[in-house]
């Protein structure tokens, strides 16, 4: 019997309004991501790609279509999927979104208290050079080093699975590297999505899919 996928998008697509026009930002996306699978996802600007992981990790319901992560049917509201989010998904932004009046390493215990979550954090710090950086606030930062304050905090509760839009754009090669080799080891137990515009950064992929004008298809 197969594994029931960690998330599986059935028909889905997303619909708003811009002004006065009306936009299609994903038509019909059927994507499932099984445990320990690594996938890229790449695009024009502007193809729905962060869309697409706002909608997986049920941060934006879809306008029709079903999305599930590990059987459990994601609600119509972001705010009732809250508590499955920080159970099960670990979401690097864009943009960093860090609490500015907590340090590195509270901002990454903030949804994942405890001794277990305080190791890994610490593990996950020496292993992208953050260590001397965890009790530093994010204005101290640069905008490098707050990409991978957060990519901390969306490790530290050990997610089943992870979603991350261009987690290595602000960084230099080498430190974008040593993020992707932090991110490829914790697939070995969950399952991945990258968005990117760095082929390098996803040449191991188990599979990599393009999204252009909201639709879905393998390369």
């Amino acid at each position: 019997m197969n594994e029931t996928p960690l998330v599986v998008a059935s028909n889905v697509v997303l619909e708003y309004h811009d002004g006065s026009r009306d936009v299609r930002a994903l038509d019909g996306i059927d994507l499932a991501i099984q445990r320990g699978e690594f996938v890229g996802l790449v695009g024009p600007s502007g193809s729905g790609k962060s869309s697409l992981l706002f909608v997986l990790a049920g941060l934006r319901p879809p306008t029709s279509g079903r999305v599930a992560v590990m059987g459990e049917d994601l609600p119509a509201y972001a705010d009732a999927s809250a508590g499955m989010r920080r159970r099960r998904i670990g979401f690097l932004f864009q943009e960093p979104f860090l609490v500015p009046y907590l340090s590195v390493r509270e901002n990454a215990l903030t949804h994942a208290p405890g001794d277990a979550a305080e190791g890994r954090v610490e593990a996950l710090a020496q292993a992208i050079g953050m260590t001397s950086m965890l009790d530093e606030r994010p204005h101290r930062l640069s905008g490098g080093e707050r990409q991978r304050a957060s990519l901390l905090r969306a490790l530290a509760n050990n997610p089943d699975l992870i979603l991350a839009d261009e987690p290595t754009a602000s960084l230099d090669q080498q430190t974008g590297h040593a993020v992707m080799d932090v991110l490829r080891t914790h697939t070995k137990d969950a399952g991945l999505l990258v968005v990117t515009h760095d082929r390098g950064m996803i040449e191991d992929a188990n599979r990599v899919l393009f999204l252009r004008d909201g639709r879905l298809k393998h390369e």
